[in-house]
């Protein structure tokens, strides 16, 4: 197995919740649970460790990152500083696909509220990471999409901790068409606003989960 693959399937098993936060385990663990040989999961972990999802303790073992409220803060500070950059250009280049985005996650909000059953609210989290992809792509600049991906992770690590509820996700996709409809019309400031607070409610929610 490539180092890639070994790395997508330990952090596919981080976000199934097979892995704990703060839990200890060695190297051999993590290639049994992840199904890969020792020189592949050793590869990757180092790429987990440079994204800040594990942590090589000398003796001890490797610990999956714990979430903690400084694990939370520093993840949304980051993700503040990039998305808030890129709604000038999101505003003003891509207004088709913030209307397209605008109109999918109108649809999704509406069929959640007949039925928030499990596949709607799967639909629920794509059209949301869906638009935070969109508006970070609109920079159009390689080393912010990198960072902004590796972040993503952190965060996607954070939700495995936060049960999803209808009524976060009826709260997150009405944030979320509030934004798209000011990106819309190209209103940028109204869309930094609206963004700002989404992701400090986010962030509170987070905290709240741990």
């Amino acid at each position: 197995m490539s180092r890639i693959s070994a790395y997508e399937s330990f952090r596919d098993r981080l976000f199934a919740g097979d892995l704990k936060p703060g839990q200890f385990v060695t190297q051999r663990e993590l290639a049994e649970l992840a199904g890969v040989s020792l020189g592949s999961a050793r590869e990757a972990i180092q790429r987990l460790e440079h994204d800040s999802l594990l942590k090589v303790h000398p003796q001890r073992g490797i610990q999956v990152a714990d979430v903690t409220l400084r694990f939370i803060r520093e993840a949304f500070q980051l993700r503040s500083i990039l998305e808030l950059a890129a709604v000038p250009d999101y505003c003003e280049f891509h207004q088709d696909k913030a209307e397209a985005t605008l109109r999918d996650t109108n649809d999704v909000l509406q069929r959640a509220q007949k039925e928030a059953s499990a596949e709607v609210l799967s639909q629920a989290v794509d059209v949301d990471w869906r638009f935070h992809d969109e508006l970070v792509g609109a920079i159009n600049n390689e080393l912010v999409e990198e960072t902004y991906q590796i972040n993503a992770v952190r965060l996607r690590l954070i939700r495995t901790n936060i049960r999803l509820s209808a009524k976060r996700v009826f709260g997150a996709l009405e944030e979320h068409i509030a934004i798209l409809e000011a990106c819309a019309r190209g209103d940028a400031e109204a869309a930094q606003s609206k963004l700002s607070d989404h992701l400090s409610v986010a962030m509170q929610r987070a905290m709240e989960g741990i």
